[in-house]
């Protein structure tokens, strides 16, 4: 078979022995389990999907100086149930907040769990007593801002919403809480109780994720006029510090104890800060190509703690972030491809060729983020060859998307590439037809007209050659 033959050919095999080789990885399986229950993550998959992977290709090797790289550790999945099964593990994030999240996350079985406890214990005191004061005021109809003692952190001023994010009431406990947290004199229980926070902030906001971030107004529900910040902020954390202990538990089965780094930057600059062939297996899921806005989503956390104080300070990671978004390419000349898959090139020019009289709002914008996307994915197929020892996998979970109502399966594009690039696949697993995802498939915007096409996730495994 010619080389163009294998490009243009559909991986259509399953397992053989046709049985199922990996969980659901969907993120809300997470809810169950200890540590990655901390923070809600709609772009996550879940510790199952991670396990299964692990156990298969990594049987009987905690112990030794293995190294699990995660290219998109979101919150940290992949990163903790490394750790929690023996072991070394390297993350990449671009999002600060998820980053802290899975900094935090990783390095928290080292926090003693009475210290943990005894803050936990001072804060909700003392965060009673000050919301307390505010419920009173608020019950009685008292201007808020006239209440002592006031808060010493202030709103980010910079930070702006379509309708007010936090309704008085619950703005004022929010800012007493964050002067309790700030006053914290160590810095990893600080950040234990910031990401307590960060996971609650739009739980008790005008907002929800529908599931992009938006006014719960505009989905006819009530906005949060107030809410009990201290109790919510102060049962998350104690949900926390019951996870420490167990995950302690878990850990001291290791010497030396594994290490999990986050590194708060493009995965695409992988290679300066990894040594080639030192990866055992890669497990992740990339962002998919359905133009979810990953930063835009967390806007309020990256303000809120204090990770950005304009919104220019947002372009930085939107411009590095992987595969684009259409709104930072859309505008731009026709990026050019820079491998060659015929049947890549016929859906770019046929998702073009869609709606062009909308200009860039029809297909020749939207051409352009594909485009990006696989270029990115072309970039990341190269780090990963080098990186990995020979031998070792790459297991990504994937969805296809619906552009300009043209199905684009990336699962198989991403395999085609990684052999481009010098990569085997051994597999194509489907692991479920899942996402109705209206915001991805009806947008008039994506289609023009609605569409009813099936939307599937697919974990991809590719293999580098062994010496």
């Amino acid at each position: 078979m010619g080389a163009e033959q294998m490009m243009q050919r559909s991986f259509t095999f399953e397992d053989q022995d046709d049985v199922v080789i990996f969980r659901d990885p969907a993120f809300e399986q997470n809810k169950r389990h200890a540590i990655h229950r901390w923070v809600p993550w709609i772009a996550g998959f879940s510790a199952d999907f991670v396990v299964d992977a692990l156990q298969r290709y990594l049987p009987n090797e905690a112990g030794r100086n293995i190294c699990v790289l995660d290219p998109f550790a979101g919150v940290g999945t992949t990163l903790v149930e490394s750790i929690r099964h023996g072991y070394n593990a390297i993350g990449f994030e671009i999002n600060p907040f998820a980053a802290l999240a899975a900094r935090v996350k990783c390095t928290a079985f080292l926090l003693d769990p009475a210290s943990v406890r005894a803050h936990i214990v001072t804060f909700e005191q003392r965060a009673r007593r000050l919301t307390k004061a505010i419920d009173q005021a608020w019950a009685r109809g008292d201007d808020l801002a006239r209440l002592l003692p006031a808060p010493a952190s202030r709103p980010p001023a910079a930070f702006r919403s379509r309708v007010p994010f936090f309704s008085p009431a619950v703005e004022r406990k929010v800012l007493h809480c964050l002067d309790l947290i700030h006053a914290v004199p160590d810095p990893q229980v600080r950040d234990l109780m910031l990401l307590a926070f960060g996971s609650i902030l739009v739980h008790v906001s005008n907002y929800s994720y529908e599931p992009s971030l938006g006014s719960r107004s505009a989905v006819g529900k009530a906005d949060v006029l107030n809410a009990d910040v201290a109790g919510l902020l102060s049962a998350r954390l104690y949900d926390m510090e019951h996870d420490i202990i167990v995950y302690r538990r878990d850990m001291m089965q290791f010497q030396p104890l594994p290490e999990g780094k986050v590194i708060n930057d493009d995965s695409r600059q992988m290679r300066r800060m990894i040594p080639d062939s030192s990866i055992d297996i890669v497990i992740t899921s990339p962002p998919y190509l359905n133009n979810y806005h990953y930063i835009r989503n967390t806007r309020p956390h990256l303000f809120w703690l204090n990770f950005v104080s304009q919104p220019s300070d947002l372009k930085r990671f939107e411009e590095a972030n992987f595969g684009k978004y259409w709104q930072t390419v859309r505008d731009k000349a026709a990026p050019t491809l820079l491998f060659h898959l015929a049947d890549l090139d016929q859906t770019i020019e046929e998702i073009s060729s869609k709606n062009q009289e909308k200009g860039v709002y029809g297909g020749r914008g939207w051409a352009n983020y594909v485009i990006e996307y696989f270029n990115d994915c072309y970039h990341m197929n190269q780090n990963l060859y080098y990186v990995l020892k020979p031998g070792a996998r790459a297991v990504f979970v994937v969805g296809n998307s619906i552009i300009q109502g043209i199905n684009v399966r990336t699962d198989q594009f991403l395999g085609r590439i990684g052999e481009i690039c010098g990569l085997e696949v051994e597999t194509i697993h489907t692991l479920r037809e899942k996402r109705v995802g209206n915001s991805i498939i009806n947008s008039s915007v994506r289609n023009g007209k609605s569409c009813h096409s099936t939307l599937y996730e697919a974990a991809v495994v590719m293999r580098k050659p062994a010496l």
